[in-house]
């Protein structure tokens, strides 16, 4: 079990708890509360993995040190909430980064491929929430979604994550 998805079933179990207590209030705080560090969390993890991902990247397709180096400083590394548009939710920008070429492929593939689609959706949307949630006052933005969805979605989320190297590795002819 990996971090969040620990989280999510230790706050899953404190929900039901106070639940099962008739805690109300404290049941009500936390329905609001903790869906928004697991969001936190998930769009953290993310961050973390894609760029894992784009370092390997990089490291399979050159055997150059400095070039590694170069990506990671001037590409990657703090950098990460560039590689996306998030406010439309959509990769294209990403795959553009590859080139006009592969973003069209990676157009075309992603219209084939409907679970592709759902996945990508729902990490755009993880990372969307997140950067709305950060910049318009963490502490009275409302995030409208319960526990079990923003879990829903990163579980999505995850699968292209997951599937990024793969991705990546397309040869289009």
């Amino acid at each position: 079990m990996n971090p969040v998805q620990r989280l999510y079933e230790d706050h899953r179990d404190a929900l039901e708890y106070l639940r099962d207590r008739q805690q109300v209030s404290h049941h009500a705080t936390l329905q609001m509360t903790l869906p928004k560090v697991l969001l936190l969390a998930a769009a953290s993890e993310f961050e973390e993995r894609v760029s894992e991902a784009l370092r390997d990247h990089v490291r399979e397709n050159t055997r150059d040190l400095k070039i590694v180096e170069l990506v990671d400083q001037k590409a990657i590394r703090r950098h990460y909430h560039t590689l996306f548009d998030w406010d439309t939710r959509t990769a294209a920008k990403f795959w553009a980064l590859f080139g006009s070429e592969f973003k069209a492929e990676m157009k075309n593939y992603c219209q084939h491929d409907f679970l592709l689609a759902i996945q990508i959706g729902a990490f755009m949307e993880i990372g969307s929430l997140r950067n709305q949630m950060v910049h318009n006052n963490y502490a009275s933005f409302v995030l409208e979604k319960t526990l079990d969805e923003v879990y829903g979605l990163y579980c999505d989320g995850d699968s292209f994550v997951q599937r990024l190297p793969e991705l990546l590795r397309l040869k289009f002819d």
